[in-house]
């Protein structure tokens, strides 16, 4: 959090919250501390609240889960486009389904009682509704956070076995580790090798080059295709 607090600018995608929780305080507490910080949402979130409501027979998520189904059906469609090709299809094809979904939630809505499933789903879909749709302001966002979540599991599993890491930097300091193996693991890079690369170049490395040897700028054996792209919490 105090380095998000620290960025001038840019976006972060926070693990969201359930449509029957109250949201995280602290990301709220960093949205009000730094405006230029934009949020975006993670739209398996609001997709689940209409998949519980539809699981309880109730007829009317049935519309919504097929919007959302179209929107993750384009996202399959680019995503091994560029960003600067993906944001233009997408500035295309997204915006009239996300309209589409807004006008039918607001039409509902009063409808149905704030308490019920398919009520809470609607709220939670309205009042997030600008940060579901963050992700259309650049291509290299993505519609929601389930490949960082994907990539955390093996962390997550394990959790209870790392209760006492000892002192709160020595968490901060793993957290850093796993973030480095993950993203060298999306990109297709050995990260041993990649940090034996690393530690090797740093002493002479200037602090304006820092950004040079993260993995996102590193090269994989030729002959990968996996994805070269570093997704995080933040895109600045």
């Amino acid at each position: 959090m105090d380095y998000l607090a620290g960025s001038s600018s840019g976006s972060f995608q926070p693990n969201a919250d359930a449509p029957d929780r109250p949201p995280a305080l602290g990301y709220q507490a960093l949205e009000r501390k730094d405006a230029a910080l934009a949020s975006i949402g993670c739209l398996a979130h609001a997709r689940r609240g209409f998949h519980q409501a539809l699981k309880e027979s109730v007829s009317g998520a049935v519309w919504f889960i097929g919007q959302i189904r179209q929107l993750y059906r384009l996202e399959d469609q680019i995503r091994l486009l560029s960003p600067s090709e993906r944001y233009c299809l997408r500035q295309e094809q997204a915006p009239p389904l996300w309209e589409a979904l807004k006008k039918h939630a607001e039409e509902l809505q009063p409808q149905l009682l704030p308490k019920s499933t398919l009520g809470k789903a609607l709220n939670y879909f309205l009042n997030e509704y600008d940060a579901w749709r963050g992700y259309l302001a650049d291509g290299r966002f993505e519609i929601d956070t389930n490949l960082v979540e994907n990539d955390i599991r093996p962390t997550a599993v394990g959790r209870r076995r790392w209760l006492f890491i000892g002192h709160p930097q020595a968490g901060w300091r793993s957290a850093v580790v796993y973030s480095v193996l993950i993203s060298c693991r999306r990109g297709g890079l050995n990260p041993q090798e990649y940090l034996s690369d690393v530690l090797a170049r740093l002493p002479s490395t200037k602090i304006t080059q820092i950004q040079d040897l993260l993995p996102a700028h590193g090269k994989p054996p030729s002959g990968n295709t996996s994805r070269s792209s570093d997704a995080g919490a933040l895109m600045g």
